[in-house]
């Protein structure tokens, strides 16, 4: 605790002095981006930690240190930034916060010590495993820039994403409409009308054709009837004049024939 509290009063004296640079305790850390943060609680993981101190920088390594028995965390962990002044930033913000009611004591690190990883199933020539290269575990603990790999920071992502989609949209309704804008606007509608008309007119032309064209064929029609009626009239009046011309005709031969029969009775 007392380290703590002296390391926050040297925060406040090169503060208030405006020490930086060189000048600044902090300098010469100038070459490790890594920072020890103790007096976690235990139920926090990687992804919370990444969390918090994420405020100060991208975080690109959180090795939490747990039991290798019961894998429980042991309450503290190493951050590393991708920018070594994030560091500054975390230190002398952190150092001394209280967290789920724990006092966290952040400190530079001089030095990392990377975890010690061997493989198992591949032996050297003696017959140990062999140790595996330090990968940095990134925010997710999925690997350096691996992002979005875990559900529950796929949950958090798209509901970010929904609101800002969300307040872009309000924005957008909300927001007086440029001069421009509406002039296009309004030109638009105009034109869409415009369209409109010249669409009826083409209607109503169209129309008053087609009644022009029905107009000229009733008109052909009673024409045709006129003089169907006319021809069946004039077939009518031949008609009985030939029934006139056939009747003397007809009178004559009777007539011959009685003359033939008469004559006929007094050579007899």
């Amino acid at each position: 605790m007392y380290n703590v509290t002296a390391q926050r009063q040297i925060a406040r004296k090169e503060l208030k002095e405006g020490l930086e640079g060189a000048r600044s305790w902090h300098h010469q850390y100038k070459d490790s981006a890594y920072v020890y943060i103790g007096g976690l609680h235990e139920g926090l993981t990687e992804g919370d930690v990444v969390i918090v101190f994420s405020q100060f920088g991208e975080v690109v390594d959180c090795h939490l240190v747990r039991d290798r028995s019961t894998g429980k965390s042991k309450g503290f962990a190493f951050v590393c930034f991708d920018d070594q002044r994030s560091t500054v930033l975390a230190v002398d913000n952190m150092n001394g916060y209280q967290l789920l009611k724990r006092t966290l004591r952040v400190d530079h690190v001089e030095k990392f010590k990377a975890p010690k990883q061997f493989d198992e199933n591949d032996l050297d020539e003696n017959g140990d495993p062999k140790l595996l290269e330090y990968k940095a575990s990134g925010a997710e603990g999925q690997g350096y820039q691996v992002y979005n790999v875990l559900e529950s920071q796929k949950k958090i992502v798209a509901a970010m994403e929904a609101r800002k989609n969300y307040w872009e949209d309000k924005k957008a309704k909300e927001a007086p409409e440029d001069e421009d804008e509406a002039w296009a606007r309004s030109f638009e509608e105009n034109l869409q009308d415009m369209k409109e008309v010249d669409k009826e007119r083409k209607r109503l032309k169209k129309l008053k054709k087609d009644k022009k064209e029905l107009k000229r064929m009733k008109k052909e029609a009673k024409k045709l009837k006129k003089e169907a009626k006319k021809v069946k009239k004039e077939a009518k009046r031949k008609g009985d004049v030939s029934k006139v011309k056939e009747e003397p005709k007809k009178a004559k031969k009777e007539a011959k024939s009685e003359d033939d029969s008469s004559d006929s009775d007094s050579d007899s």
